[in-house]
């Protein structure tokens, strides 16, 4: 396994069609190579998505693939503020950087992701496994 992959997989505010100032650091810093998922479960947070990683889950977590082996280092430390990992933030914190395995392109590859850390008791399941879809803001790609 591969602890420090090159890929990063988002399936959240930070996907396409998001447009906030961390989805657009990480557009104008990696290269997007595709749709990708992994096994587990996303659930409503109410204005962002949470997803937990389940390795023999039936369902799966849908997202975009992005390659950030340009900046890595640089991408990982901006993402983690905004995803509140880190030393500096209190423990528990709400999201943790993890290595899981992500279909894409054909193929298998370990990828970052930021995975939620709380508990998901009452949290509403999104069945679709795609948030965006979810929020009825289908992923398109400008022209």
């Amino acid at each position: 396994m591969t602890h420090n992959p090159d890929f990063l997989i988002v399936y959240g505010t930070l996907r396409p069609p998001f447009d906030n100032t961390f989805s657009q650091y990480l557009r104008q810093r990696g290269r997007c190579v595709g749709d990708g998922s992994f096994a587990g479960q996303v659930f409503d947070m109410g204005s962002y998505p949470g997803a937990i990683y389940q390795e023999n889950c039936p369902t799966r977590v849908c997202g975009t693939v992005f390659d950030i082996s340009n900046q890595k280092a640089a991408i990982l430390t901006y993402l983690d503020y905004y995803e509140g990992v880190g030393d500096q933030f209190e423990k528990p914190t709400e999201y943790i950087r993890s290595v899981v395995p992500v279909h894409f392109n054909d193929i298998v590859e370990n990828c970052w992701v930021y995975l939620y850390n709380l508990p998901i008791d009452d949290k509403p399941l999104i069945e679709s496994g795609d948030y965006a879809q979810h929020i009825s803001v289908p992923f398109k790609w400008s022209a």
